[in-house]
């Protein structure tokens, strides 16, 4: 009986320790996540970058324009 307790007990252990580990994995990953993210943000937050916004219409309607002469067929 002794030694099933003793077993269920290093069970225990063994699952905490595991655990353990794998929050301390978890967290590295997510703070590393988060910084990847902060540097996203300020690259694209950066003078650099054009912020053209919408296509104007006459852009569109060219473009509609050149689609009609040609249609869009699917291969066969």
């Amino acid at each position: 009986m002794k030694l099933v307790a003793l077993l269920l007990l290093i069970m225990v252990i063994l699952t905490l320790a595991n655990g353990l580990i794998f929050m301390r994995k978890l967290i590295k990953l997510q703070n590393e996540n988060n910084e990847l993210l902060k540097k996203l943000l300020n690259k694209e937050d950066s003078p650099d970058k054009k912020d053209k916004g919408p296509m104007p219409h006459t852009e569109l309607e060219k473009y509609k324009t050149q689609f009609m002469q040609n249609p869009y067929q699917p291969p066969k």
